[in-house]
Parts: C-alpha cells; structure tokens; sequence
C-alpha cells in the first residue's frame, strides 16, 4: 500500500510540473516577450550591484555599490534618470535628464555638464559603472542570434554577436540572465576575446526593489542645500571673452508683457540670471538671488532672469508665480544666444557695470556674489 501511495505522489508530483513548466515561457521569443512585458509597469527600482571585470590585459577589478533609477520612457540617452554610488568611493553619479552631476563628498562640492560627452561620462566613473541598462529594457539589437538555457530559478538569454574581424574581435556574446520569479534581467556577462585574450565584464545586481517609495527627488538633488558648486577653469569658454566688453544689447519680453531694452540700463548695474525651469541649481539659488534684489533694489541695482528654452515657458510663469519671485523674467531669443556666445549652461551670472561693461560672467551661483555685487555698486 505505502508503495502504490509514493508511485502515486511521485505521479502527481511530475504532473504538476509539466503543467507549471506550460505556463512559463519556452521559447526565445516568449521569454523575450515576457520581460518586455514586466519591464513595462517598471516606475523606479532600487539596487545593489557588484561588478567583476576581467580586462584583456588579464588584470580583474570588482566594484560594487548602489544604484536608484526613475524610468523616462521619453528621455533620448538613458530612457531613465539615475543616482549611484560605488562602495568605498567619494562621489555620486546623478542624471536628471537635462544635467548630469559629480559629486565630492569630502570637498561638499559638486560638478555640472549639460553636454552629452557629460551625460555618457558618468556611466565610465564611480557608481555609475555599475548600471545595468537592461534591466529596465533589454536590449537585443545587432544579434546574430540567440539561444535559450534556463534552469530551476532562471532563464540564461544568450545574444551572441557578430564577430569584428577587422579588429579580430571574435566570440562576442552577452548572456543575460532572468529571474523566472518576476522575468526581469539580473545579470548581464559581456564576453569578448581579441588576439587570444578574453574580455568579460559581469554585473550581478541583488535587493532589487521595484516600485517602492520613498524615492530619490532628482527635481531637487539633496547635495544642493549643503554643497558648492565647483565649475573647471575653460581657458576657452566663448562667454569670458565678453568680459571688460559693453554688453550686447537686447531687446526682450518679460513674463508680464512689457518690452525691456537694454539700452535703458545706463548708470545702473545688471545681474542677468540665466536660468531653466528643469535646472535644480538655478532654482535652489533663486531665493538668494530674491534677497539680493530686495536688498539693493533702491541703489541702482535691477536683476533680469533670462529663460531660453521656450518650450518650457509656461512651466517657468507657474514656477515664478508659485515662488513669488519679484523681479523680472525675460524670454531670451536666438540673437541673444549669438550675442552673449551662451552655449545653455545654467545657471550662468553675467554682471554689467554702469557703463555698460561686462564686470565677471560666473557659470554656477559664487559664493561671493554679494561682495561683487558691493563692489560694483561702489
């Protein structure tokens, strides 16, 4: 009888994970599917991640840290905003999808780019290493083919690629490797080989949280109420070669309708604060940019905030209406641009003397500005 009952179990048993295994994908195309599928209610994940790189000069390197991503569906780069930190290391990468910023921790300052060499720079440094981009969307492309393995807990997609034999790059492949639990990438291994030797980077990420508050405020990095900004001397930048020059003159439209003309500032000394909606920095420095204009309004002294991305304009109305910012706002035009050689850097500071001269341009809030501003007026 207890034999017939164990034939019986193990009948059952094997039943029901024939049955399980129909209701799982088995195919390269289903599984494919199937993470597209779960990738797409991704909002935000958080993670921890170690990264193991065997280079081709046969030395290995392991780094591990944190990683916090906001999907952006619509955002060009990344298709999603991002925070990291590497273990053991001084700085944050953060992407906000207009700025990228460097952190340094031990100096509280940090670093900003607008430029997509910035953008892609972060992926190459720190923390930022460790972002594994398919697990928000798998990225297939340029196989030559692909293979299914699996076993109890995970499928292994195996994207074999073209060999380069210009550079003789053979044995191409990334092996991704998808947790059957919720069918979403937790490892990736991009192999290589050049000239006999292997290149194989692996990223294994683990604490893997979807779509869990709290959540990192990328509109309003934290590091900005503590941290300076530090910008790098450009020997080079177009804009400093206005300084000790007369200010180009403009001619633009405030927030409220009115024409403003520069021609009018004679005798009076300038602040223009190039700003955008989407810049943290400029916004977190617009309060003190209010207390200088209330404090020296009645001394010759007028502030002008300059937008240039038009296409946020009424963005930027309900932003300086919710914020009572008191002076005023002018939309900036393509002359302007030319004229003060304004790449779209922001925030950006160009102070004018009262004859009409360009006394400093400041890209990033100085932490002298008053004191500037004093000696101008003196």
């Amino acid at each position: 009888m207890m034999k017939k009952l164990s034939i019986i179990s193990l009948l059952l048993l094997f039943a029901i994970r024939v049955f399980a295994q129909s209701l799982t994908p088995v195919t390269v195309d289903e599984v494919i599917t199937a993470v597209k599928k779960a990738q797409a209610s991704i909002k935000n994940v958080s993670y921890t991640a170690q990264r193991i790189d065997t280079l081709l000069t046969s030395d290995t390197r392991t780094f591990s840290g944190k990683v916090l991503i906001q999907v952006i569906p619509q955002d060009t780069i990344y298709g999603f905003h991002f925070f990291s930190k590497q273990d053991d290391d001084n700085s944050e990468q953060v992407y906000d999808g207009h700025i990228a910023y460097l952190t340094d921790q031990d100096k509280k300052q940090y670093q900003m780019s607008m430029t997509l060499s910035g953008f892609l720079h972060l992926t190459g440094t720190g923390g930022g290493r460790l972002l594994m981009p398919d697990l928000i969307k798998l990225d297939t492309s340029k196989a030559s083919n692909i293979t299914l393995k699996q076993d109890e807990k995970y499928y292994y997609l195996v994207i074999n690629r073209p060999d380069l034999t210009q550079y003789d790059i053979i044995n191409r492949r990334k092996t991704v490797t998808i947790d059957k639990s919720n069918m979403l990438p937790v490892a990736v291994r991009d192999h290589q080989e050049n000239y006999g030797k292997t290149q194989d980077l692996y990223y294994h990420i683990t604490s893997l949280k979807i779509n869990q508050p709290p959540y990192y405020s990328f509109s309003s990095p934290p590091f900005l109420k503590e941290y300076t900004q530090f910008v790098p001397a450009k020997t080079n930048d177009p804009m400093l070669s206005l300084v000790n020059q007369l200010a180009p003159a403009f001619t633009l439209t405030s927030f409220d309708g009115k024409t403003v003309m520069s021609e009018d500032f004679k005798g009076k000394i300038i602040l223009l604060d190039f700003w955008e909606v989407w810049c943290a920095p400029c916004i977190e420095s617009m309060p003190k940019v209010e207390k200088l204009y209330d404090k020296y309004k009645n001394r010759d002294f007028l502030i002008y905030g300059i937008i240039n991305d038009l296409k946020q304009l009424q963005a930027a109305k309900n932003l300086v209406k919710s914020k009572g910012i008191q002076f005023p706002i002018l939309s900036g035009n393509a002359k302007l641009k030319i004229d003060y050689k304004f790449d779209g850097g922001v925030p950006m500071y160009v102070l004018i003397d009262k004859t009409g001269r360009v006394s400093w341009i400041n890209r990033g809030y100085p932490g002298d500005m008053e004191e500037l501003i004093i000696r101008a007026l003196e």
